[in-house]
């Protein structure tokens, strides 16, 4: 009989740690009266992300969702709209995601929008999250360049503490000492982030659109076995004052504790990073000066990894990365990282120095292979920043300076090797950055054992191409090949789009200034799609769909 209860009850307990939960999370729900079921869902994500356990999903249904003090007008808010601190285990993650379609938006003006902490075996993914970059005016973020808060909560201003204007032109370029400032606070409305992994591992973002933050869109910090995979990252950092890069992967420290895995562990894999930059100067607290330039605003930007990450390798491969304030890419103080087979392109929009494509500073055990790096008019394209580069590889590269009159390498090691001339872009000026079939790119890199497939999971050949696209004979996304056509023109509500080819494809919607304002995934599965466009303001806009632009008028 004993032995009898004993199997009961270890099937019980066997069953129930494989149980898994469908949670979900509607903006019509409630945190009262629901139970997370799909009849009675819960009103926030926070209510769910209090109850997940391995294996569960947060199926987050239709709707735009607000942290809690969203425009209350409070700029040190800590409300974040979810704090996740949970683990999965191997084969059971905890996945978060929009219900079987379902567009979802996560937005807010707290100092993060969603933070997983503490946690592992996390994935978020096909979620679009939206900061508020574009309710900020260069003048409001100027006037709010120095504020702070010390550890009892008395509000300062450091820059009439130090007795100057960021904007005096005597200033720019020059040393600013400063006293070092310990647990102080920034206004978070200024200094935003929208989805950040802390001191977790076994992390995956997927397929998430991540846009108008202050500061960075997406970043890793002190986690270990993290996975960004396929996101679109744009108009970032523009206002923060930490310094920071769209992308941040920053302090990696190995986890679990114990780890000896000294393989890749960090994976920066086909993400779209582009038009991210930082606008103003930046300042750290911990630092007894300022450096008045504007030298940050990277769009993947790998930072202070080598003190703390003491084995494991991380990969940065087949993104691509464009229109950045300073680098495309650039791995500081970062040791074993392998960055191959990426397109960078016109990145040091408005850095002070000549950063713009691939750079390297401080650098130990790393591999550069088989990326294009096309820069501005006097920007490098492929260079050591600063410091020292121990055991530093780079090989295969096809670099490029746009009309410039400076080298597009600098400071590489003397055994790099690398092709200098124009890549040729099918479009470039349209973001498409598919190679034409006389591209010296094609067959240039080297057969890379981490990397088979390309920004669009096309297979590598035995003789690979350099950058993030591999040249496919015949690409459907040629301008040849789509005849869309749009109507009516001008529009009011409603428009219709012709011509377009079968498969998934990206539909952006851009203003006069250059701004994306609506994306959408799109499968025609007929002639005509529909898009409603009632969420427009009158005036000019393009429609782009892979290569091809189409101007019209909203009514």
């Amino acid at each position: 009989m004993k032995s009898f209860l004993l199997t009961i009850i270890i099937l019980i307990h066997f069953n129930s740690s494989f149980a898994q939960t469908n949670w979900h999370v509607a903006v019509n729900g409630s945190d009262t009266n629901g139970d997370g079921s799909i009849n009675a869902p819960f009103a926030s994500l926070q209510k769910a992300g209090n109850m997940v356990q391995a294996g569960d999903t947060i199926f987050i249904h239709q709707g735009i969702y607000y942290n809690s003090l969203f425009g209350n007008g409070d700029i040190w808010k800590d409300d974040n709209l979810l704090t996740l601190s949970a683990n999965g285990q191997p084969g059971q993650y905890i996945v978060i995601m929009p219900y079987p379609g379902d567009q979802v938006v996560l937005k807010s003006d707290a100092k993060y929008t969603v933070l997983v902490r503490n946690s592992s075996y996390i994935k978020i993914q096909d979620i679009e999250f939206e900061g508020v970059g574009t309710q900020i005016t260069q003048t409001e973020a100027e006037n709010a360049w120095g504020l702070y808060k010390d550890s009892i909560g008395n509000v300062h201003d450091l820059a009439v503490e130090l007795g100057i204007n960021i904007n005096d032109p005597s200033i720019r370029g020059t040393i600013i000492n400063k006293p070092i400032l310990s647990n102080i606070k920034k206004p978070s409305y200024y200094n935003g982030h929208g989805l950040v992994c802390l001191r977790s591992h076994h992390i995956i973002f997927a397929n998430n659109i991540v846009h108008d933050y202050p500061a960075s869109g997406m970043r890793s910090d002190k986690s270990d076995y993290v996975t960004i995979i396929r996101n679109e990252i744009y108009h970032n950092s523009y206002w923060t004052t930490v310094g920071v890069g769209a992308l941040t992967i920053a302090g990696s420290q190995v986890r679990p504790t114990g780890d000896t895995n000294n393989n890749v562990k960090i994976e920066i894999l086909k993400n779209y990073v582009y038009h991210n930059e930082n606008r103003l100067i930046s300042w750290n607290p911990s630092k007894d000066f300022i450096n008045m330039v504007i030298d940050e605003g990277s769009g993947i930007f790998l930072t202070r990894n080598a003190d703390t990450y003491t084995n494991g390798y991380f990969l940065v491969a087949n993104n691509i990365s464009n229109f950045n304030g300073a680098s495309g890419i650039i791995i500081h103080k970062t040791d074993r990282a392998i960055v191959e087979y990426n397109t960078v392109y016109k990145n040091g929009n408005n850095n002070d120095g000549k950063a713009g494509g691939i750079g390297l500073n401080n650098v130990q055990d790393a591999k550069v292979r088989n990326n294009i790096a096309y820069a501005k008019p006097d920007h490098w394209a492929l260079y050591k920043n600063g410091g020292t580069l121990t055991n530093v590889i780079v090989n295969n590269n096809l670099v490029y300076n746009e009309n410039g009159n400076i080298n597009p390498v600098h400071n590489l090691p003397a055994n790099a090797t690398y092709m200098e001339t124009d890549p040729q872009f099918t479009g470039a000026g349209n973001d498409d950055f598919h190679l034409l079939n006389t591209s010296p790119a094609i067959s240039y890199a080297i057969v890379s054992p981490l990397t088979s497939d390309d920004f669009e999971n096309n297979q590598r050949d035995t003789q690979p191409d350099a950058g993030a696209l591999e040249f496919i004979v015949n690409h459907i996304n040629d301008n040849t090949k789509q005849n869309i056509q749009l109507y009516p023109n001008p529009v009011d509500d409603k428009i219709y789009i012709t011509g377009l080819n079968p498969q998934k494809q990206t539909m952006r919607i851009i203003d006069l200034s250059g701004k994306l304002i609506f994306r959408q995934q799109i499968v025609p599965q007929s002639q005509k799609i529909v898009i409603p466009l009632n969420f427009l303001k009158t005036g000019i806009y393009t429609l782009k769909i892979g290569s091809v632009r189409k101007l019209f008028v909203k009514n």
